[in-house]
């Protein structure tokens, strides 16, 4: 699959899991269950913010730098920081990182592995994966 066909995969991905994030009440956003021990909220950050990290990846790769691939965080310290915005905030920042993974990968002149591994893995797979959750949790 070329960059353009993985740009439109992210993009259809990404419409379905914004689609399926706005349908769910408000009152359900921060109910435990979505996952484990998860919120809705915690879910749509945790997707935002491993999207702007592979960004940050995919940046520093096309940079040349020779580890681009920094030690990953807990993912406790993600959703506490997840925790501490409001819900409008925590969908506000997912989409700035959405916005920044696709600036990345497309400024990319010849993706390599480690840039199409990266946006693979973390938009549209991941996207699918916690669009299903969601969906299982409000049906």
């Amino acid at each position: 699959m070329d960059r353009e066909e993985m740009l439109g995969r992210e993009d259809e991905a990404w419409q379905r899991f914004a689609e399926t994030v706005s349908a769910v009440p408000a009152e359900r956003r921060d109910v435990e269950g979505v996952v484990p021990g998860w919120t809705v909220h915690d879910l749509v950050w945790h997707v935002g913010y491993w999207a702007g990290f592979a960004g940050d990846v995919i940046e520093r790769d096309r940079a040349g730098e020779t580890d681009p691939e920094p030690a990953e965080p807990e993912e406790a310290e993600v959703l506490e920081t997840g925790r501490g915005m409001s819900w409008d905030e925590v969908v506000r920042r997912a989409e700035e990182c959405r916005d920044r993974v696709r600036a990345a990968f497309s400024s990319s002149p010849d993706p390599g592995d480690t840039a199409v591994r990266w946006f693979n893995e973390d938009t549209f797979a991941h996207y699918d994966e916690h669009t299903a959750e969601i969906r299982a949790f409000v049906a």
